[in-house]
């Protein structure tokens, strides 16, 4: 069954765009915008990296993903979900500025409804994908939940600073009114046919046990599990560092411009040009995994490099409008954090696409549950460590923490080495085919 109201290439295309950019929203909001505010008002690094903890519900994602699949509808999930985001924004602007434990709430009730609607969006594509359209699948997916959380990330850090926090979060309710409007009145994705839907006998826990062992029975999942929860954790210093570029006194409004706007730009088309890579089967994932991981130890050495020599204390603004050694210092953390982020985009297109690709091969009633798990352990990889960074930073000094970054790049690239190779497409089972 086609889960597309009607098919055809760019339908399920424009279908998988318009879900993966809202969803990126919240992400772009938590991980772009807010730590540079809060920052800017003196919260620490401990307690940044502790707000971390608040994406708990995107790590338990394999827990709850079978009642999702087994449950009412992918329409009402995303409804239900995102009606749920767009009302705990609204509220927020009738709130006037939020205290640290109401915004703690906000964020893990925004957390768990986007958590929910990701299971939906996953089940979706990874049905709707025949498997020559992994490459420019992941690709629509990877730069859709770019541009959603660029356009949150930095458009509303600049509505925040500029306008009132109370706009910024009318405009991110509106965002989520908006797209429930365009799901239920464009007919996306249809309902599960009653006659499709099982009933399930066994209690939840034992069904999660179940496809627990049936996925790791896959081969290279045990691998994929492992490089998963490991090779981001360098790129914590590409969250890192626009926070010191906030205690170097730099403008949230120029921030905005150039580490919301710019350097998410440079991911978007790192993340196209791994697609056009993958999907005109010029590179394999492996060899794109290996040469961007490769070419990412530089921008994070650089980082560390600039905060060596340009020390701890604030400069003045009226320094980077002049040709002066803090403005290079400036231009040139904005040049390794483009190059870092278009690594980064290039990194996470052909993990998704392998991960993708390793899903289609399990069994069919198990496949959204597989993926889903991958794409966890992959957020878990980033939250563990970030959870855990900043008391590392206050403790330790961010330049430490850089040396550390940058031994976990290089430490990357042998992994991969050990990256199982990949089964022809005629070889795998359980590929759904879309007529």
């Amino acid at each position: 069954m086609s889960i597309v109201s009607d098919g055809g290439y760019p339908r399920r295309i424009a279908t998988l765009f318009l879900l993966y950019f809202v969803q990126g929203a919240p992400y772009g909001f938590q991980t772009s915008c807010l730590p540079l505010i809060l920052r800017h008002q003196g919260l620490s690094y401990s307690k940044l990296g502790a707000l971390k903890l608040l994406f708990l519900p995107w790590v338990c994602k394999p827990l709850y993903a079978p009642i999702i699949e087994r449950t009412r509808s992918h329409t009402w999930w995303l409804v239900v979900s995102m009606l749920s985001m767009s009302a705990v924004c609204g509220i927020s602007a009738l709130q006037g500025d939020l205290s640290l434990i109401y915004l703690s709430l906000v964020l893990f009730i925004l957390n768990l409804a986007s958590a929910t609607q990701d299971i939906s969006v996953d089940s979706v594509a990874i049905r709707i994908l025949k498997n020559d359209e992994l490459g420019a699948g992941n690709t629509v997916q990877v730069i859709a939940y770019k541009l959603g959380a660029v356009s949150v990330g930095g458009i509303l850090l600049w509505v925040g600073e500029v306008f009132g926090h109370q706009i910024m979060w009318s405009l991110f309710s509106l965002l989520y009114l908006v797209v429930v409007l365009l799901v239920v009145s464009l007919s996306l994705i249809q309902s599960k046919p009653a006659n499709q839907t099982t009933v399930q006998e066994k209690s939840t826990i034992i069904m999660i046990k179940e496809n627990l062992r049936q996925i790791f029975r896959l081969n290279g999942t045990g691998w994929m599990v492992g490089f998963l929860l490991f090779y981001k954790l360098c790129e914590r210093g590409e969250s890192v560092f626009p926070i010191y570029l906030v205690d170097k006194n730099i403008p949230l409004t120029r921030l905005a411009v150039w580490n919301g706007l710019v350097r998410s730009v440079a991911s978007i088309i790192g993340s196209g040009f791994g697609g056009y890579l993958l999907s005109r089967k010029l590179w394999k994932p492996r060899r794109v995994l290996l040469f961007f991981c490769s070419l990412r130890v530089l921008p994070i050495l650089l980082q560390t490099l600039i905060i060596y020599m340009w020390g701890m204390e604030g400069i003045k603004l009226e320094d980077l409008d002049i040709v002066s050694i803090h403005s290079f210092y400036f231009h040139t953390a904005i040049f390794s954090l483009c190059i870092g982020n278009f690594c980064a985009g290039t990194l996470t297109t052909a993990a998704f696409t392998a991960m993708m690709s390793l899903s289609q091969g399990a069994e069919e009633s198990i496949q959204s549950t597989h993926y889903s798990l991958l794409a966890t352990v992959e957020v878990f990889g980033k939250l563990s460590f970030a959870s855990v960074s900043g008391c590392f930073i206050d403790e330790l000094g961010l330049f430490c923490m850089f040396c550390i970054f940058s031994t976990l790049a290089v430490l990357t690239i042998p992994l991969l080495l050990f990256m199982p190779e990949e089964e022809d497409s005629d070889k795998k089972t359980g590929i759904v085919k879309n007529e």
